[in-house]
């Protein structure tokens, strides 16, 4: 794990990654963007790191340990007990994904014990990263997900994909192309039905196409394409501007 951080300050050209046309609701352009990246040790690639935690952790925070993290046939790093990772990617791509495998191990904090046994997707964008945004993943308990999806008034569906998108910035509604259920969303430290918060979840998300958009009004960062595979949760970070 590097031991500093080296941060850097530039002024990027308006709404060079921004989501949408680059507009603000009232038609401006969006603001300039000020990129603190922490390269760290990583040389010619690109740093990702941030944190895999627990459904409910702003309620009460709870990293998930022993979670691995993977780039298909190349860099992986297991998440520490305060969920944290830290690995170098292709600083070529727009987006790398990553497969993000749960320990087997109970999580440290579920009443009862109960295990992660969702498999996950980490879209790690470049953009966003860029913009000294942290990725932040979740991942639900057995139990708990059988308990929250009672909760919302839904019946979990093994066949379809499941997508939890971060949001940095001030919470504006999110949209998701392919057909899912009722999104749920985090505005303070509890799920309830909604589409914007600082964590917005789709349950059962069809996943027949393989992909599927998701967007913000305004500017955003991370908004655009990402992937979706029946059995998993694919995990964004948005940052609204």
């Amino acid at each position: 794990m590097p031991s500093r951080f080296v941060v850097l300050l530039v002024l990027a050209s308006a709404c060079g990654a921004c989501g949408d046309d680059g507009a603000k609701p009232d038609g401006s352009m969006c603001a300039p963007l000020v990129i603190d990246s922490d390269n760290a040790s990583c040389g010619d690639q690109l740093r990702f790191t941030g944190e895999y935690v627990d459904w409910d952790t702003d309620a009460a925070f709870c990293g998930i340990f022993e979670a691995l993290f993977e780039v298909s046939g190349g860099a992986m790093d297991t998440t520490a007990p305060n969920g944290r990772f830290d690995l170098c990617i292709s600083n070529t791509a727009a987006q790398t994904l990553l497969d993000i495998t749960p320990s087997a191990t109970a999580s440290q904090c579920s009443t009862p014990p109960s295990s992660y046994n969702l498999p996950g997707i980490a879209v790690a964008n470049k953009a966003v990263i860029g913009a000294g945004v942290l990725f932040s993943g979740r991942n639900i308990t057995t139990a708990r997900q059988t308990t929250f999806f009672q909760s919302a008034g839904i019946t979990f569906d093994a066949a379809k994909a499941q997508v939890f998108v971060h949001v940095e910035g001030t919470p504006r509604a999110l949209t998701l192309a392919a057909t899912h259920a009722a999104p749920q969303a985090v505005v303070a430290t509890a799920w309830a039905a909604g589409d914007a918060g600082h964590e917005v979840f789709f349950p059962n998300v069809d996943a027949s196409a393989g992909t599927t958009t998701v967007e913000m009004t305004g500017c955003s960062i991370g908004t655009g394409s990402i992937p979706l595979a029946a059995g998993k949760i694919t995990n964004v970070t948005v940052l609204a501007q």
